[in-house]
């Protein structure tokens, strides 16, 4: 007797038995035990997890002949024969092999007749979305009204080519990726039931590779048990005849990598190369693995997170430890662009190795937020020390005619309970202002608060500002007492600094750099549109069409 594939031979035949897909297998019991089955189903997915099994235990439940039952016996005639394919009242078609309009005609008259033996017609088209826009339209009203004796089950893994007139028609059920673990208990006991003797970690290897598809995971089991032989199933003859790079080489490169060593990175992926491990889905596999080191360091309890056991994710975790916050971020970017660009390279070897020195080179990548506050705090404590004094303006650099500015003074030579100073003239002010601005050139973070900040009034030894912006408020909240320490600086007087919102009503004493801006913008808008409406082609047109220009844009 010729060998039966492990995927045919264990292939479900119970609703119990559909793996992973208990929320279509209740659905479809409860259904048949109530009396309420509908005549179309539309089962998707990708491939390899269920859909045409579910489809002839379906078929199965309904012509049994003890049935209808959402347990069919698999025992009588006509259970055995749909098992084995041969049934005449059960057509399964390809719907890649049957495109067209005369195959869906020929569907429709084989419909008219009543099921030869069993109780219902049914009919499974698989890959239904290869059928033509004509042969989908064909079947719409026979899918819509089919006869009592009739169910229609369409499976495809492209739902979205699946026009909305024939996904209205059907009852539509989502089959899922099964998770590794799953998946990879399945197989253990496959491998148990055919006394083949094995690792744990290479039936995981196995299930990992298969990608959450049972028949792939099958298929793969079946090629690595053939190469083994009577030996014992291990990890690394899996990765060996798969070429796949185990969890064990990618914890090394990530190793190697944060530990900054060039050349044993370079080793690893030279001798993986050699041992037949697919450059590319070592690439894959790798940026994979920098994921689940980034989770790791974000998260501390990540059994539901990603694809590793207890032990993996413990020796994963302590290289997290070792890499540092940020350093996995910027690896899994770098690293992303890399598979990216190999994958349309023609020497995908070189580029990935040259990747990977530049992971051996890269820096942790920290949040802009950080870096700012981290930098304004330093920048506070030297001013707090005077090793940033306010620098004094150049008198070549004051703009001519204007009166002078008091230098700087030390503030304890104001006397003690003299009374507030008197503020400087408006043309004082505004070259003071101008002064405080530039004083915070090397503070992007305060500068660009203060373009938004204007001179309200400065009475009583206290300098008002105003804002037309809550957030440059709050910004300029956070360096007020810079703020207060470089007035007083550059006044010599003690000077205190008040925030506020501008309320529109009061002009301001010097309007704010942005406000400058914006008005220059307009005065400069409106001067364009009336050189425009002014020029001579303009007016000409006007006097032609006798219509004046509604609307006038200028770049």
């Amino acid at each position: 007797m010729s060998y039966l594939v492990l995927a045919r031979k264990y292939r479900p035949q119970r609703f119990e038995d559909l793996l992973g897909q208990e929320h279509v297998a209740r659905t479809l019991t409860n259904a048949i035990n109530m009396g309420r089955v509908h005549h179309a189903f539309l089962f998707t997915g990708a491939r390899g997890i269920g859909k045409t099994s579910a489809a002839r235990i379906l078929a199965k439940a309904l012509c049994c002949a003890r049935g209808p039952t959402a347990t069919p016996c698999g025992t009588c005639a006509i259970c055995q024969s749909i098992s084995s394919g041969q049934s005449v009242d059960v057509q399964e078609i390809d719907g890649a092999s049957n495109t067209g309009v005369d195959d869906v005609r020929a569907l429709r008259e084989g419909v008219r007749y009543l099921p030869a033996e069993a109780r219902k017609k049914v009919y499974i088209i698989d890959e239904v979305h290869m059928l033509s826009t004509s042969a989908f339209n064909a079947l719409l009203k026979t899918l819509e009204e089919p006869p009592e004796h009739v169910v229609f089950i369409f499976a495809t893994t492209e739902v979205h080519k699946i026009p909305a007139t024939i996904m209205s028609r059907c009852q539509r059920y989502d089959f899922k990726l099964l998770p590794s673990k799953v998946l990879a208990d399945h197989l253990t006991r496959i491998l148990t039931t055919e006394k083949i003797v094995f690792e744990p970690d290479a039936v995981r290897l196995v299930a990992r590779e298969a990608a959450g598809s049972v028949r792939d995971g099958l298929s793969l089991l079946d090629q690595v048990v053939a190469y083994v032989g009577a030996e014992t199933l291990t990890r690394d003859k899996v990765a060996q005849v798969l070429g796949v790079a185990d969890r064990h080489l990618l914890y090394q490169l990530a190793d190697k990598v944060v530990a900054r060593d060039v050349a044993e990175t370079l080793r690893l992926v030279a001798d993986a190369v050699d041992r037949g491990v697919d450059l590319m889905q070592m690439a894959r596999a790798f940026l994979a693995f920098l994921h689940d080191l980034e989770i790791l360091t974000a998260v501390s309890d990540v059994e539901d997170l990603i694809d590793a056991t207890a032990e993996e994710a413990a020796e994963t975790k302590a290289l997290a430890g070792k890499a540092g916050k940020g350093l996995a971020t910027s690896l899994f970017d770098r690293w992303a662009r890399a598979v990216e660009d190999a994958a349309r390279s023609q020497t995908p070897r070189l580029l990935l190795e040259m990747a990977l020195v530049d992971l051996c080179n890269a820096e942790p990548l920290l949040p802009l937020g950080d870096l700012l506050d981290r930098l304004e705090k330093l920048e506070g404590r030297l001013a707090t020390a005077g090793a940033l004094p306010a620098r004094p303006v150049a008198p070549e650099s004051r703009p001519r005619g204007a009166p002078p500015v008091r230098q700087s003074a030390p503030v304890s030579a104001a006397p003690a309970g003299a009374a507030a100073p008197s503020p400087p003239p408006d043309s004082d002010i505004a070259e003071v202002w101008r002064r405080v601005r530039e004083s915070f050139g090397h503070q992007p973070a305060m500068a660009a608060a203060l373009d938004h900040a204007e001179v309200g009034g400065w009475e009583g030894g206290a300098l008002t500002l105003q804002f037309a912006q809550k957030f440059a408020l709050d910004q300029t909240g956070k360096f007020k007492s810079q703020v207060e320490r470089v007035l007083t600086q550059i006044t010599g007087t003690a000077t205190r600094v008040e925030l506020k919102m501008s309320t529109g009503k009061v002009l301001p004493l010097v309007r704010s750099e942005v406000g400058r801006e914006a008005e220059a913008a307009q005065l400069d808008q409106r001067q364009r549109e009336t050189e425009a409406r002014e020029h001579p082609m303009i007016r000409k047109a006007q006097e032609l069409f006798g219509v004046a220009p509604k609307e006038i844009k200028t770049p």
